[in-house]
């Protein structure tokens, strides 16, 4: 199914169709879509069944659903399948954040090993991998690997693991040899994620036992991030060498004509942001960047910028 070891996390709000695309063209070898709430799913939410729509080119993509418990997760999956013929189930047990976890889902449910395994369960009645994407434990090693092994008796196909607890949020650094160790205790299992913002940083998951890595907040620092891990690894990527305010302003185009302009400006806002930051003058500069309110501007803004 999957013919590389870059691949792309999903982030609410911004793995869009467009940025998704983009970063398989960049050497990307598998893509999520956006969180989706399975709650949404089974009240006829819009919202929740648009992200669950590729686009053409996207293959393959994963659909990544969130919710309280089994039986809400079993009723979302079955409206995602009917929306689009996914290859892989996979749940979110990892997001940390207060208006979800609330709710009992996303990292909630790692505080309730049984229904985690319970919702792992119920789904591999659909006949379809099941991946889950968790994160290490307050306890430690100990403590992570057993709810890891849980999952996987459970019947678990593939773990995709963070290296920080869910109270940490993205704060501090990730425990990498955790993650490691995880991989190593549960050889070809667990997917690598934390901390990713160069090739080395891939090498150092991929050395450690996992098969694959998650890009996230890294290339959102560094638009290019997945094509200079294809080219220093040595993997495929046909895309030729461009500087970051190419790239930017090719994705920003990509954005205005498929996702609208409101879409493309947060995005691109947000990524020239993060690049911006350590540079000289980068506070001024952003400011004066927030304000800009069409693609046309912003567009001629990136494009003197030096990142």
């Amino acid at each position: 199914m999957v013919d590389g070891p870059l691949w792309l996390a999903p982030m609410a709000g911004i793995t869009t169709p467009s940025v998704r695309l983009f970063q398989r063209r960049l050497g990307v070898s598998l893509v999520h879509t956006e969180m989706v709430s399975a709650f949404g799913l089974m009240y006829g939410g819009r919202k929740s069944a648009e992200i669950l729509v590729p686009a053409e080119g996207e293959e393959p993509i994963v659909p990544q659903l969130f919710g309280p418990h089994g039986d809400c997760l079993l009723a979302g999956a079955r409206i995602a399948l009917e929306a689009y013929p996914f290859k892989v189930l996979e749940v979110n047990m990892a997001c940390p954040m207060p208006k979800v976890t609330k709710k009992g889902a996303g990292a909630a449910m790692m505080d309730r090993p049984l229904e985690a395994f319970r919702a792992v369960r119920l789904l591999k009645g659909l006949g379809l991998p099941v991946w889950v994407k968790c994160r290490v434990m307050p306890g430690g090693f100990a403590d992570t690997a057993r709810f890891c092994g849980g999952l996987l008796d459970a019947g678990a196909d593939l773990l995709m693991v963070h290296g920080r607890t869910a109270s940490q949020r993205y704060e501090g650094k990730a425990d990498v040899e955790q993650v490691i160790g995880l991989a190593r205790s549960f050889p070809g299992l667990v997917v690598g994620s934390g901390d990713v913002f160069s090739a080395s940083d891939v090498l150092r998951y991929l050395e450690g036992g996992c098969p694959a890595v998650l890009l996230a907040r890294g290339f959102l620092r560094d638009p290019l991030l997945a094509w200079r891990c294809s080219t220093e690894l040595g993997l495929n990527s046909s895309y030729p060498a461009v500087s970051p305010v190419e790239a930017l302003v090719e994705l920003g185009d990509m954005l205005f004509v498929r996702e609208g302009e409101r879409t493309c400006l947060l995005l691109v806002k947000r990524m020239a942001a993060s690049a911006l930051r350590g540079h000289p003058g980068d506070a001024e500069r952003r400011n004066r960047m927030m304000g800009i309110k069409s693609w046309i501007e912003l567009k001629g803004f990136i494009a003197g910028l030096e990142i």
